[in-house]
């Protein structure tokens, strides 16, 4: 599950929090307003990671905000987005994480930013393999919105450490059908599948509680099984950011892990 979901809280009430309603890991989010960010000394890290490890609960990835810069025009703005991309993978590196979330969120869907994104990505994925860290770019925004746009950079990037985080809502709500985005994109390259729900009213998307909105699960969950899919099943439950539309999370998770297991048959 992401940390998203505990706002106010420290990232160790955000373990504890997990833990204790029975998740197996977190993503945890790395942000100055976050529950931890690459300054974090490395005593507190290593303080996570034997927490998390005392709780039998895993920290998977490490959630950052990055990806927009990687399409500036200026070359300079591209090398630090780079560079700060590395140090969230030394971050990741250093709590056990698998992988590092970049957000590619620009609003011009332009042949240049395709290029620039692509190239930023290469020069990434070279630090990444070094660290034995995956870099997974997550369907939202302009660049990689779906399977077709996510093929298109994974085959120029050409790296087996750049992997697709799919957001199955962030699909739904640009108006495709998930499942058959999903469809087009070899399971091998995904990391982790983000599931969280919304209803539409007044020409807004209303956050709700997962199995009670208009995003379809069902068909993405049962080819996610046939297939045999092994990476991550991550419960966004985007409390930081509706914090008046949902529930409190002590109250709301443990509804929405019912509801993937019983999806999931586990």
């Amino acid at each position: 599950m992401f940390t998203l979901a505990f706002p106010g809280r420290s990232a160790e009430e955000a373990l504890r929090l997990a833990a204790g309603v029975g998740f197996d890991g977190v993503d945890m989010r790395a942000n100055k307003d976050g529950h931890i960010y690459v300054d974090t000394p490395r005593e507190v890290r290593r303080r996570l990671a034997e927490l998390a490890d005392s709780l039998n609960i895993r920290i998977f990835s490490v959630y950052s905000y990055l990806g927009g810069d990687f399409v500036s025009p200026d070359s300079k703005v591209r090398r630090r987005a780079v560079e700060e991309l590395v140090a969230h993978m030394e971050l990741a590196v250093d709590l056990g994480a698998s992988y590092v979330r970049i957000f590619p969120g620009t609003r011009e869907r332009t042949q240049e930013n395709y290029e620039r994104f692509i190239e930023s990505c290469k020069l990434a994925c070279r630090e990444a393999e070094d660290r034995g860290v995956y870099i997974g770019m997550e369907t939202h925004g302009e660049l990689a919105y779906s399977g077709r746009t996510c093929n298109l950079i994974l085959e120029h990037v050409g790296s087996e450490f750049l992997k697709v985080v799919y957001d199955v809502a962030g699909v739904f709500m640009q108006g495709l059908n998930p499942l058959e985005e999903l469809r087009e994109i070899d399971l091998s390259h995904i990391i982790a599948v983000q599931f969280h729900d919304f209803v539409r009213e007044e020409g807004r998307w209303r956050p709700v509680l997962l199995g009670e909105g208009e995003v379809p699960h069902e068909g993405v969950v049962e080819y996610l099984k046939n297939r045999g899919y092994e990476g991550f099943i991550v419960d966004e439950y985007e409390k930081w950011w509706h914090p008046r539309e949902l529930p409190d999370p002590e109250d709301g998770l443990p509804r929405e892990l019912s509801y993937l297991k019983k999806l999931f048959g586990v």
